[in-house]
């Protein structure tokens, strides 16, 4: 497989999640606080100022605030800015791209949802019904994410393409739900109300209840999205799928490692195997958050250094012949 071809695929995964994490977000926060509201119970600037931390948002948020006479609204900071690279609007605009780059990889099906859905967001009818029903808006983002991973299963060859489609996916996802749970130690005292935030926002409350028969408390809901072995959307699940999808492509035994990307991984994956809750409340719940999406971050450089920029190809390419070297590492 080209190396163009698996970072394509790979980032047009990553973006549909990316951009489905931060509808769920975004929505869930935008309803418990109207319902705070009516009981006088939430402070909204605060409320809204954790998630644009959880998501790496408040330094944008705040370059364009300084251009604005009034502050702009973060929810739709996030969901509709065209300034903001990472808001949903523009993750569809890039997935779509990436997916018009590897057209010949993927099925008709996902190109025609993936194109519906970026054209809609790129109209006015976007913002017409963000502003008029903003439930029914996230509702869309949210059923188009799941019916393309559906498609994506469902209608194209499980070879190495669909392993880098794998790998973007639960990649971004165990990188969004750890910082969906950091909103939590933003709250210096948690309360039911702020944990019951940070499992919907992650289509995690029934299946947490199913688990977890007492109350929703930190350290409960720590536990559930870090340690489950069950919930898909946990990091253990998440690592194992990455460990499991890197393996695959290399061929390579589970247990073993080729490169620094699988190394990485299956060290991560059994420092959350083997601990547990009571060693990250030890260490602080920020602090091991913190370090977990640094691991994160290096499993991604990793990948990228030895599927997309193979430096033991471009140190084999013979120096000598300047013009043919720099243009082969371009093309690598």
């Amino acid at each position: 497989m080209l190396s163009r071809v698996a970072e394509s695929l790979f980032w047009l995964s990553r973006y549909i999640e990316r951009a489905e994490n931060l509808a769920r977000l975004v929505n869930v926060n935008r309803q418990h606080l109207l319902d705070s509201h009516r009981q006088g119970q939430a402070d909204s600037g605060d409320a809204w100022r954790s998630v644009l931390l959880a998501t790496c948002a408040d330094t944008a948020y705040d370059t364009i605030l300084k251009d604005c006479d009034t502050p702009p609204d973060v929810g739709r900071f996030i969901t509709l800015e065209n300034r903001y690279p990472d808001s949903i609007r523009q993750c569809i605009a890039a997935a779509r791209e990436n997916a018009r780059m590897v057209r010949d990889q993927i099925s008709e099906e996902m190109w025609i949802e993936l194109n519906q859905i970026h054209l809609f967001l790129q109209s006015s009818e976007a913002e017409g019904l963000w502003q008029s029903d903003a439930q029914e808006f996230y509702d869309r983002i949210i059923d188009f994410s799941l019916l393309f991973q559906g498609l994506t299963d469902a209608t194209i060859v499980h070879d190495e393409g669909w392993q880098f489609v794998q790998l973007g996916k639960f990649l971004e996802r165990a990188d969004k739900t750890s910082r969906i749970l950091d909103i939590l130690t933003f709250w210096h005292d948690p309360d039911r109300y702020h944990c019951s935030t940070v499992l919907s926002s992650c289509s995690a409350f029934s299946a947490f209840r199913a688990e977890f028969r007492g109350e929703a408390t930190l350290r409960n809901v720590a536990a559930f999205l870090l340690f489950s072995q069950a919930f898909p959307r946990s990091v253990r699940s998440c690592l194992r799928h990455v460990d499991h999808a890197l393996h695959a492509i290399s061929g390579v035994r589970t247990g073993a490692f080729s490169n620094e990307a699988e190394r990485l991984t299956g060290s991560l994956l059994a420092r959350i195997n083997f601990s547990g809750v009571d060693e990250v409340f030890h260490r602080g719940l920020h602090v091991y958050i913190d370090e977990l999406q640094n691991h994160l971050n290096d499993i991604g450089e990793r990948l990228y250094e030895n599927y997309v920029l193979l430096p033991s190809a471009i140190r084999n390419v013979t120096r000598t012949e300047g013009v043919q070297y720099q243009s082969q590492y371009q093309q690598q």
